[in-house]
């Protein structure tokens, strides 16, 4: 598979994503929207999964696309294979992937395009260390200014002209507003409850979430605030920001969004294993994590850390994984049922994202592929709360098959890291 914590993109890199970010905001460009697709272990999955993207970036008649995959090994085979169908079909491309010294390519096509690799590390291998090895907003820029340069040249060679290219765009009336609210302070206390920017965690959480399953033995949540990582922690699992709709459904209405403090979920079995899938990142927390990066929590940041002990061999199966982000996500539903009721004067911050239509500039598509196999390389989509769990549909339940959602669905979390 290839795929280790330095290159996995969390759930909360999905919802700040510097690649849909960059090209979201570039009015020299009419974003289409983001292709997410799963990476399926049969060869024969894999053409198909490519062969389908292909048609969809075609029948969108888009003028160029961008790959982006957070894994390696096998899954290149998906990448190039992607790339190839998509340039075939006469559209441009840059591709981003993580390669270093270690991922190089297990075959490889004709003609790849532009590919940028995204490595960090100094001697440029897959670490333990997450958020290391991932998409950072040079890289964004990069891709986002190169495909633009491509598009430019195919069409000057092509002699392409459209209508008057200004920079001017239309907004469609489908908007999403964000509004963040800030939190300096997390206690635990009686309920569950924001009072201005200080975040009350019901301390009676182990006899509300009484566990009764054959995955999960023990769990436990602690506060881990600025400063204060120099402590052990178990295999990092996700990533996740503490957001809910207001109203509306993801990508349309109203989210309500903390800043400062974000949900960090581990896990361990009880024999001492630590889940993974090519490398854990258990660990001392400063050394185990990347902070400061789009998947990882800012050095100010407060951590909610929920450690789940699994049963032993279930940090080794999926519905142990499932069931550890089940019940993370059923405590974070009780700090995001308090931030429903927030007032709106306690906001520090109000962006609204218009749904904008460049009708004459070259037209982009972003393709997601996204891990899609089993147990530690999984990913949701669509559930019922941004970046949570609950409502959530596996893109191994699906298939692995591309689905096409509009940026401002992916910007509102649509999209939930399962592994």
């Amino acid at each position: 598979m290839g795929i280790g914590p330095s290159s996995k993109e969390t759930t909360l890199h999905h919802f700040r994503d510097p690649l849909v970010d960059k090209a979201y905001n570039d009015n020299n460009i009419d974003l289409l929207g983001i292709i997410l697709a799963g990476i399926p272990e049969v060869y024969d999955d894999k053409v198909f999964i490519a062969d389908r993207i292909a048609d969809m970036v075609s029948s969108l008649r888009a003028d160029g696309a961008i790959i982006s995959i957070d894994s390696w090994g096998n899954s290149h085979i998906d990448f190039l294979t992607t790339i190839d169908k998509i340039r075939k079909k006469g559209i441009e491309t840059v591709s981003m992937s993580f390669l270093g010294n270690q991922a190089s390519f297990v075959l490889d096509i004709k003609d790849k395009g532009t590919v940028i690799d995204f490595n960090k590390n100094e001697s440029g291998i897959e670490t333990c260390v997450v958020g290391e090895n991932n998409v950072v907003d040079l890289d964004a820029i990069k891709a986002v200014e190169i495909l633009k340069m491509k598009m430019n040249k195919r069409n000057e060679s092509l002699k392409y002209t459209t209508l008057n290219k200004d920079s001017s765009f239309d907004e469609i009336s489908n908007k999403l507003t964000i509004r963040s609210f800030n939190i300096s302070e997390v206690k635990f206390g009686e309920e569950t409850k924001i009072i201005k920017d200080v975040l009350f965690i019901n301390k009676k959480f182990k006899e509300t979430y009484i566990i009764d399953n054959k995955y999960i033995k023990d769990f436990d949540v602690s506060i881990i605030n600025k400063g204060k990582h120099n402590r052990p922690n178990n295999s990092i699992m996700d990533i996740i920001p503490v957001a809910t709709k207001l109203s509306g459904n993801l990508g349309y209405g109203i989210t309500n969004l903390i800043e400062g403090v974000t949900v960090m979920l581990t896990g361990v079995e009880e024999n001492g294993f630590q889940p993974s899938n090519i490398g854990s990142s258990e660990g001392i927390l400063k050394d185990s994590i990347k902070l400061g990066r789009s998947g990882t929590p800012s050095k100010e940041d407060i951590i909610i850390n929920i450690n789940v002990v699994l049963k032993n061999g279930h940090g080794r199966t999926r519905e142990g994984i499932i069931a550890s982000n089940r019940l993370c996500d059923n405590i974070t539903q009780e700090i995001r049922e308090s931030l429903k009721s927030i007032s709106r004067e306690w906001s520090i911050k109000e962006e609204v994202f218009s749904v904008k239509d460049n009708l004459n500039k070259n037209k982009v598509i972003i393709v997601k592929l996204v891990p899609g196999l089993g147990c530690m390389y999984d990913t949701g989509v669509s559930p019922k709360e941004p970046c949570g769990f609950i409502g959530c549909k596996s893109v191994i339940e699906l298939g692995n098959m591309p689905i096409i959602i509009s940026a401002n669905q992916y910007k509102d979390g649509f999209v939930k890291c399962l592994s």
